[in-house]
């Protein structure tokens, strides 16, 4: 149904807050979003968040990505969870410029991020979303979702990356940083689909 390359930057949670319309109703993200319940382990919460591009080929529209961490996140067995690779979920929002606008076309809701704690993100979801989104009924809910990192890119080629494609985001990373620095910086390339 949509497929293209994808640019995406990561936040903290804990520094830059998710937006607001996208993480439930009192507009804060939950302490206990994206954190996976399970039997015997305890897991972290997620700790980050992360919007960006997705670029399709000519008259297919222009696309925007939010990824947030869950607000019903599945139980899982706690054999799932290792010292290096914890699962956490994010919840998927897909929205196409329209003139009045960024418009929700596809929701993708309880997307696994596998690949360690690491800032390459690497998402599937098989199956379909289990729990719909009731603010975007109207949005397309994925039942395939996969988004592969291909490339990293980090400090001041981070930076300049930021500065040509998303000059806000470049805004927000240079506020919450000491020195304006470009060390906590990091984009992701790569390819996604959603069916």
């Amino acid at each position: 149904m949509l497929s293209g390359f994808v640019h995406l930057w990561l936040f903290d949670v804990a520094t830059v807050s998710p937006p607001r319309e996208l993480v439930g109703k009192d507009n804060r993200a939950s302490p206990e979003a994206g954190k996976a319940q399970q039997h015997s382990h305890s897991t972290p919460a997620t700790t980050t968040w992360f919007q960006g591009h997705i670029l399709v080929g000519s008259g297919q529209g222009q696309y925007t990505i939010t990824g947030v961490p869950s607000l019903h996140p599945p139980p899982i067995h706690g054999c799932m969870i290792s010292e290096h690779d914890t699962p956490t979920y994010y919840d998927i929002f897909i929205s196409e410029y329209q003139a009045d606008g960024p418009v929700v076309k596809y929701c993708a809701t309880n997307v696994e991020r596998s690949g360690g704690s690491g800032d390459a993100v690497e998402l599937r979801l098989e199956g379909g979303s289990q729990v719909p989104v009731e603010r975007y009924l109207g949005a397309h809910m994925a039942e395939q979702f996969k988004l592969s990192t291909t490339k990293m890119v980090t400090g001041e080629r981070a930076r300049r990356h930021l500065e040509k494609y998303a000059p806000d985001a470049l805004t927000v990373y240079t506020g919450i940083t000491d020195s304006g620095g470009s060390d906590s910086m990091v984009v992701c390339l790569g390819v996604v689909s959603l069916n």
